[in-house]
């Protein structure tokens, strides 16, 4: 799995998205880890848990700054963080009868999608955004 050791690489400068790409990564690294070294389930899923809250809302905050902003492509948007709920409750699932190579695939699967979004989804609102949002100082 490729590290994602530098997570501010994520951030942009839009104060409604500004921290949040760099938080989730920290959050992933910190599951990824868990799961590479072995951790118990419960562990694993109590951080699974704590990268779903995040996410759920960053999301939401995203979310709300599309509407406010009348965002061109909220629903597309939306589809995608309606896909990765989807997907994170399947992995869940997954995660109780893995074995620990399965669960290195998922979160890889996971990350790959999450970096992805990051990558091109919330990069492309960040732009948006910038445009019609004020700063951060």
């Amino acid at each position: 799995m490729r590290e994602l050791d530098d997570p501010t690489e994520f951030d942009y400068d839009v104060a409604t998205m500004e921290h949040e790409p760099a938080r989730q990564i920290s959050l992933f690294n910190g599951l990824k880890a868990a799961v590479r070294g072995g951790a118990d389930d419960s562990f694993v899923y109590a951080l699974l848990n704590d990268l779903v809250e995040h996410t759920s809302l960053h999301f939401l905050s995203e979310q709300l700054a599309m509407k406010l902003h009348a965002y061109e492509e909220y629903e597309a948007h939306l589809l995608e963080h309606e896909r990765l709920t989807h997907e994170v409750q399947n992995l869940k699932l997954s995660l109780s009868n893995a074995t620990s190579t399965d669960k290195q695939r998922l979160i890889e699967a996971l990350r790959d999608w999450l970096v992805v979004h990051i990558q091109t989804a919330d990069k492309a609102l960040a732009e948006y955004l910038s445009t019609r949002a004020p700063s951060s100082p």
